[in-house]
C-alpha cells in the first residue's frame, strides 16, 4: 500500500452533480451520469497511477472498481459518503473474478481465504482504525517484507512508522483488514520479487568494483512510470528491496505517490 495522491476537488462534472444533487446515491449518479462516471473513474486511475489504492496490483479494465473508503452505504449522518471526492478510491475485485482463474494473481481459490482489498472490508466503517491510501507517507516507508516459503509477506516497516508518527499497530490492523497477506497476493508479490533479486544477484557477479552506478541504473529500470503513466506493480515492495538507492532515485524525482 502506497502513498495515494488525489486532485484536489474532483472533476468538474461530479462537483457539479454533487451540488445539484447532495442526496443522490452512487448508483443513481453512475446509471444516470455515466459520461461523468468514467471521467471520475478514469482520473481516480491517473492519480493512482495505475495501481489498486490497496494491493497495489496492475489495474485492469475487467478488475477494477471504484471504491468508498468509507462505506457508501453508512447513512447515519447527513455527509453523503457516495459522492465525496476524497473518499474514492480505485481498487481491484480483490480475487473474486472467477473469470480470471487461469491467472492466479487475480482468482486463486479457496475463497474467502484469498479475498482482499475492498472486496474484503466491505461495508466496514475502519476510518479510526487502518490508513487510508491518503494516510500512508510518501516518505519514510512504513512497509517491509519478510521472504517466506509461501511468499512475500508484507509487515509494518517498525522505523519507518517511528518516522513517521504512525502506530504500528495501526498499520499491522491495515494489513490485515485488507487481508493484504492473504495466498494469493503473498505469491503474486513473489513473482514479482524473483526477478528483480536474481537482476541485483547478477550484478554482484558481475566483477564490476563499483556496483553503484549500475544499481542506480536498476533501480530506475524497475521504479519508473511506464510510458502509459503508471507505477509498476508491488512498487513498495520493489521500492523496498532496492533500499537506500531507491529512496534516493524517488527523492531526486521528487516522487509525492
Amino acid at each position: 500500500m502506497k502513498h495515494g495522491n488525489k486532485a484536489a476537488s474532483g472533476p468538474a462534472c461530479l462537483v457539479d452533480f454533487r451540488a445539484d444533487n447532495p442526496d443522490a446515491t452512487w448508483n443513481h449518479f453512475r446509471e444516470e451520469q455515466r459520461t461523468c462516471y468514467e471521467v471520475v473513474r478514469d482520473s481516480v486511475l491517473s492519480d493512482q497511477s495505475g495501481l489498486c489504492a490497496y494491493c497495489e496490483i496492475l489495474l485492469q479494465e475487467d478488475n477494477r472498481q471504484v471504491a468508498h473508503f468509507h462505506p457508501k452505504s453508512d447513512t447515519t449522518t447527513s455527509h453523503n459518503w457516495s459522492l465525496d471526492w476524497e473518499n474514492l478510491w480505485l481498487a481491484c475485485k480483490g480475487g473474486t473474478q472467477i473469470h480470471h482463474h487461469s491467472d492466479p494473481d487475480h482468482y486463486l481459490p479457496p475463497l474467502p481465504e484469498n479475498i482482499s482489498c475492498d472486496e474484503r472490508k466491505g461495508r466496514q466503517i475502519l476510518d479510526s482504525l487502518v490508513l487510508s491510501p491518503s494516510d500512508v507517507p510518501s516518505f519514510p516507508r512504513i512497509f517491509r517484507f519478510n521472504q517466506r516459503i509461501d511468499g512475500m509477506e508484507i509487515v509494518p516497516d517498525e522505523k519507518g512508522c517511528q518516522q513517521a508518527a504512525l502506530p504500528v499497530e495501526k498499520v499491522q490492523k491495515t494489513i490485515d483488514e485488507f487481508n493484504l497477506n492473504c495466498p494469493r497476493l503473498s505469491l503474486a508479490r513473489m513473482k514479482c520479487y524473483q526477478p528483480i533479486e536474481s537482476a541485483i544477484k547478477r550484478l554482484r557477479q558481475s566483477g564490476i568494483k563499483d556496483t553503484s552506478g549500475a544499481l542506480e541504473k536498476l533501480v530506475k529500470r524497475h521504479l519508473s512510470k511506464r510510458s502509459n503513466g503508471h507505477w509498476p506493480a508491488f512498487f513498495t515492495l520493489v521500492r523496498w528491496r532496492f533500499g537506500n538507492t531507491a529512496e534516493q532515485y524517488l527523492q531526486s524525482i521528487a516522487y509525492q505517490g
